[in-house]
């Protein structure tokens, strides 16, 4: 057996010798050049104009086929940042192959500028394919080269926005300085660059302390309500139960993120975590987990510990054992799916942590991240356990309010994956039910019975409105009647898909490149707004700056592009992947060329005055 393996290896060897042994015999015995002595490459980065420049030197008589190149950027854990599929060769000259038939080749010399969409964050390395053949002689096999490009700098500026604004420098240097300036910044790499140089115990500091400011943004907020509701769960709330449950949720909170950093700094940031955790199957099991939490709310039956795990703990309270369990359950899947958004500080976090590399380094600072995020999570459970009232009627009512809550949230998880009209019925069915079991149609009482009936009625009835909107085709629980109320020709206006004033909605990657080139073509600035329904920062930013008068005003030159990535799918995926998007919201700038502005990303929210001062300084000068 083995004989024949070498047998056939030394036929295959000969084989691929044979056409240069038939060269050499036509042209003496002259060696022939092999393929990187005849085609020659030359590459370098142009990060401060987002190209990537490939120079091709070519023996006299040796040519490149034109339909056999191909490029790609890839991280350096191999994820596609850009694979050029809409990058147009230079024409070259016609040619009657033998092998491909008629086809379009390069001689002497071949130059190559292939733009970049977005300045990469991390280390990069740029795939090469080509094959060239020597003028009837022979042809080389097809060729690959990988060739490593170094890390950008971020602090790098273009010379333009230099010469433009000299005093933006001291600013920038100001912002990029002090700790205190770090955490105000609107800028993710603010905080790459701050942290690259400072020690281990410096970064983690300043991940906790800005996991505090992430604690009061939206994406934390729907945490409250589940917490509460877990507190309300106990038979005797108090403040040391309220808190060793809310400890117990914030540590669950803190293994999500800590695993994340763990994968971000071991895979790059091209593992688009936040998207992925988006997957219906995600959205699915979390929403049947707070379904079922709801359920135990009303008394069906109570979340505890698997037998065969109390039978071996034999020890009293193991049933609190169970509940603190659950609570940690909560606090992970509350951390995965409930809070899908991004902010400068998360986004910075990221970055830092995938261009460090260290598993180490990356699992500590979302740790310290996510425990600041939860420390003000700890002071309410706290606090709410004690404000609680005791065992009784009233519990049984506020631990029944806490379940309704609960499905809410397994409404609001399911909005992301399933139809608005769909939705709203839902929200209207859980209202009017709601409002019937509060007494909505029972006898009208005294003082506060009476008070809690009006109350069941309103329920009632807007839940009843919500579900007639949903037949009719409503999706707005702000305005479930809409359908109803406007005019046929008003509704299909107000439902068409680019509808949002100056912004132009924009759905698909092929749509996105070919406005992008529009856009280049007419030499106008575009800006990005790269948003998802399920992304709760996303619409508090488009319905404060990004609608706001001014903002608007001062935009209006620009193209204004609203690219939805809602529906989970692998076009969103490549979207992402190919802007380098690490999480939303995201607004992205380009110039009249077309290409990203460095330095001007908005990742997160941020107030109308804040991006005014952006665009002034940040924006206007590199255009």
């Amino acid at each position: 057996m083995q004989n024949s393996w070498q047998r056939l290896g030394l036929f295959l060897s000969l084989f691929c010798l044979w056409p240069i042994a038939i060269a050499q015999d036509l042209f003496g015995e002259q060696p022939l050049p092999g393929v990187d002595e005849a085609i020659q490459l030359i590459t370098d980065a142009d990060w401060d104009n987002q190209q990537l420049l490939l120079d091709f030197e070519l023996m006299e008589d040796v040519y490149l086929y034109q339909h056999r190149f191909g490029f790609s950027l890839r991280d350096q854990n191999g994820n596609v940042l850009e694979d050029f599929a809409d990058y147009a060769l230079p024409p070259g000259k016609d040619k009657t192959d033998e092998i491909f038939g008629d086809v379009e080749v390069y001689y002497d010399r071949l130059t190559l500028n292939l733009p970049v969409t977005s300045v990469p964050l991390v280390a990069t390395e740029l795939e090469v394919r080509y094959q060239g053949c020597i003028e009837d002689t022979l042809c080389y096999p097809p060729t690959r080269k990988v060739i490593p490009l170094a890390n950008p700098s971020p602090a790098k500026k273009p010379p333009a926005a230099q010469a433009a604004r000299p005093a933006d420098t001291t600013s920038s240097n100001n912002d990029d300085g002090g700790f205190l300036s770090t955490l105000q910044s609107d800028d993710a790499n603010a905080f790459n660059r701050w942290m690259n140089d400072r020690s281990l115990g410096l970064v983690i500091g300043l991940f906790f302390v800005g996991g505090l400011l992430l604690a009061f943004t939206p994406c934390v907020f729907p945490m409250v309500p589940i917490l509460s509701g877990i507190i309300a769960g106990e038979k005797e709330p108090s403040a040391s139960r309220g808190f060793v449950l809310s400890t117990s949720y914030v540590l669950g909170m803190a293994v999500p993120y800590t695993f994340a950093g763990l994968l971000v700094a071991v895979f790059g940031a091209g593992l688009n975590l936040q998207f992925m955790l988006q997957q219906p199957a995600a959205i699915i099991t979390s929403t049947v987990i707070f379904v079922l939490l709801a359920l135990s709310m009303f008394g069906l039956y109570e979340l505890q510990l698997p037998a065969f795990l109390r039978n071996k703990l034999h020890q009293p309270g193991e049933s609190k054992r169970g509940s603190l369990f659950g609570a940690a359950i909560m606090g992970a899947i509350s951390a995965l799916v409930v809070s899908p958004c991004v902010t400068p500080i998360l986004a910075g976090a990221l970055i830092y942590v995938a261009a460090s590399g260290d598993a180490l380094t990356g699992a500590a600072s979302l740790f310290a991240l996510s425990m600041g995020m939860g420390l003000p999570l700890i002071i309410f459970g706290t606090g709410g356990g004690s404000l609680l009232p005791r065992a009784g009627m009233w519990m049984e009512e506020i631990k029944r309010f806490f379940g309704v809550v609960m499905l809410g949230v397994a409404i609001w998880l399911l909005d992301r994956i399933i139809n608005g009209t769909i939705t709203l019925g839902l929200y209207g069915l859980l209202l009017a039910v709601y409002g019937v079991q509060l007494g909505a149609l029972e006898a009208a009482g005294e003082g506060i019975a009476r008070l809690k009936r009006g109350i069941a009625l309103v329920l009632a009835l807007y839940g009843s409105v919500m579900i007639v909107g949903a037949l009719s085709g409503g999706d707005d629980p702000l305005q479930p009647l809409a359908p109803m109320t406007q005019s046929a020709p008003a509704a299909a206006t107000a439902s068409a898909p680019g509808d949002h004033g100056p912004w132009q909605t924009i759905l698909g990657r092929d749509n996105l490149g070919t406005a992008l080139a529009n856009s280049r073509q007419a030499g106008k600035p575009v800006l990005v707004d790269f948003f998802a329904e399920w992304c709760v920062a996303c619409k508090i930013l488009e319905e404060t700056t990004l609608s706001d008068p001014q903002v608007l005003a001062a935009m209006k030159d620009f193209d204004l592009y609203r690219v939805d990535i809602t529906e989970i799918n692998a076009d969103s995926q490549a979207i992402m992947e190919q802007y380098n998007i690490l999480g939303l919201p995201a607004l992205v700038f380009f110039t009249p060329e077309g290409m990203e502005l460095p330095e001007s990303r908005v990742l997160g929210e941020m107030k109308p005055d804040r991006f005014l001062e952006h665009l002034d300084k940040r924006v206007m000068p590199g255009l």
